[in-house]
């Protein structure tokens, strides 16, 4: 009898090591799917944008006319405005869950940082050589800490963006980064708390803001 209960339990201790083994696995897996999928949408953008600048070189090199050129630009800017938007949210949700690739994923934001960024700076030109009547909104945030704030100004964010896509252009900054960039924009906006948003460049609102404030500021 003693025995035959042995043989149960290490059948027993064998099927939850071995179900442990194929749940470590299938997660390693999943985390490896996840970070390819960012990776390849990386790529995918900054291959977008670098074409999108020297489209850009090309055309005023031989074009006269500044608001034909504008227009096309607007139109592609706010194209690719939308891809990297949708890039962060993947970004951010796979951050949250990932078990086993978090090293990856913490690369591969600070690359869709530095695109992002490049990307701001490119919708400032247009709004200066263009007239280009939007609203940029540069969002500082932690990721290192708890911040029902900065979770409730991100919400406010994503709703304003989808309500007018074109007028709002969000860009979202992580103050815990370590990327030489992000710490520049800190000092230069003088960034010591979070949520902070920066308004085109000129307004400076430190804690959360309601939509309906926000929208009257933006007016």
């Amino acid at each position: 009898m003693g025995k035959v209960r042995l043989h149960i339990y290490l059948k027993a201790a064998l099927l939850t090591f071995l179900v442990f083994i194929s749940g470590v696995v299938i997660g390693w897996y999943l985390d490896e799917t996840r970070v390819s999928f960012v990776k390849s949408k990386i790529d995918e953008l900054e291959i977008s944008f670098s074409n999108l600048a020297l489209e850009e070189e090309f055309y005023r090199s031989i074009a006269t006319n500044k608001n034909t050129i504008c227009n096309i630009y607007i139109s592609k800017a706010n194209d690719l405005a939308l891809q990297a938007g949708k890039l962060g949210s993947y970004l951010e949700s796979f951050r949250e869950i990932s078990k086993f690739s978090l090293h990856n994923i913490e690369i591969l934001k600070d690359k869709y940082f530095i695109l992002n960024l490049k990307l701001w700076l490119y919708m400032r030109k247009l709004r200066e050589d263009c007239n280009y009547n939007t609203t940029t909104i540069l969002f500082f945030y932690t990721s290192m800490e708890r911040c029902e704030d900065c979770a409730a100004q991100g919400i406010v964010l994503d709703q304003l963006k989808k309500s007018d896509p074109e007028k709002y252009m969000i860009f979202a900054i992580d103050v815990d980064s370590k990327l030489g960039i992000v710490n520049a924009l800190k000092v230069y906006f003088n960034v010591t708390k979070v949520p902070t948003l920066i308004i085109n460049e000129k307004q400076k609102i430190e804690g959360f803001i309601s939509r309906q404030e926000l929208e009257k500021l933006t007016k």
